[in-house]
């Protein structure tokens, strides 16, 4: 290795320009020629020199901040602008929700929450797929088209049965839609049982039997696949039929509502995260920047009182007043408060 390069990197690094030693020389060599003079209100050249080296840390923050704080300022204002839209929208059907209540004489009666009615038809759409895919196997088509007529019906038979349990629960008074429900419900279930009943039965003869399969001729299989079907599809109508209130405008208002309400949640939580972090960074920024002042502005103040201790004259003015900083344009920060009306 280079000598030189050896020695330079063995060398300390060179000292800070506002070293605590350089200030108190500084101000001792300012002090014994009286600079500044006596009846100067400007500050002296190496107090300037202080306050300009810690400026230079100053700005590097701010503008590192600054780049930081541009990249999230839209983001907020995107979510801001969403929850003012939403919040826009929801006035109105939370005006037109109460006075239909007031109308009808009470809240939206829901029995069956939504949240657990789809969880309901998922689960029936999932156990409605491999039912049905037993069944196409036996036309011999391709493995992909027994899947696509399968996944069809898993689909189809629970949505119709959604659509089918709401219309009931809006067309018919609800005593009538409680005792149709009331009296089909045991049917349904027990033709279901006596359906499971012949498929055991039919599986037992089977392993009996000596062949190990399962036979599928006869009208026994035809109805217990009927049964079975049958059971989702009454399965997903009750279900929506519980999930919705009789009246139809004032259970329109309430899902609208519920609905908006979820985005208005979820665009809040949103808001709420990327505004904390946008005040974070400002914050951050504020307090590293006070810091390297608070400090600049002690080193003023030592290079002042070791000036004032070897002067043969009075201090000047400059001394009696508080170092000066340029001012700097702060970022405002973001209300995460929400007030009456919901908006944060």
């Amino acid at each position: 290795m280079d000598l030189n390069v050896w020695q330079r990197r063995r060398q300390p690094p060179p000292p800070e320009f506002a070293d605590e030693s350089r200030i108190l020389a500084e101000g001792q060599k300012d002090g014994e020629r009286n600079i500044p003079e006596m009846g100067s209100y400007t500050p002296a050249p190496f107090e300037q020199a202080l306050i300009s080296n810690g400026e230079q840390g100053v700005q590097q923050i701010y503008k590192v901040a600054s780049a930081r704080i541009s990249r999230l300022r839209p983001v907020v204002e995107s979510y801001q602008r969403q929850l003012d839209e939403v919040e826009h929208r929801l006035r109105p059907l939370t005006e037109a929700y109460k006075a239909r209540s007031a109308e009808v004489g009470r809240d939206a009666a829901i029995v069956f929450p939504p949240i657990f009615h789809w969880a309901l038809i998922l689960f029936l759409a999932v156990g409605e797929f491999p039912l049905n895919t037993v069944v196409f196997r036996l036309f011999g088509e391709a493995e992909y088209l027994t899947y696509v007529m399968a996944s069809t019906l898993a689909i189809i038979i629970p949505l119709i049965g959604v659509f089918i349990g709401v219309h009931v629960r809006h067309s018919i008074p609800k005593k009538v839609g409680n005792l149709l429900i009331g009296i089909l419900t045991p049917a349904v279930v027990g033709a279901t049982l006596y359906a499971v009943s012949l498929l055991r039965n039919t599986y037992i003869v089977s392993q009996f039997s000596g062949t190990g399969q399962v036979s599928t001729e006869g009208n026994q299989m035809a109805y217990a696949l009927f049964a079975l079907n049958a059971l989702v599809f009454f399965g997903a109508a009750v279900g929506s039929y519980f999930a919705h209130d009789p009246d139809e405008k004032l259970d329109g208002f309430h899902h609208a509502l519920r609905g908006l309400d979820r985005k208005r949640n979820a665009v809040r939580k949103k808001l709420y995260g990327t505004g904390t972090r946008l005040n974070s960074e400002i914050e951050q920024a504020k307090s590293q920047i006070d810091g390297i002042r608070a400090l600049t502005n002690q080193r003023v103040q030592l290079y002042r009182q070791t000036n004032i201790r070897h002067r043969r004259l009075l201090p000047p003015p400059s001394f009696r007043k508080a170092a000066e900083f340029p001012p700097l344009q702060w970022w405002p920060t973001v209300s995460l408060t929400s007030n009456q009306n919901g908006r944060t």
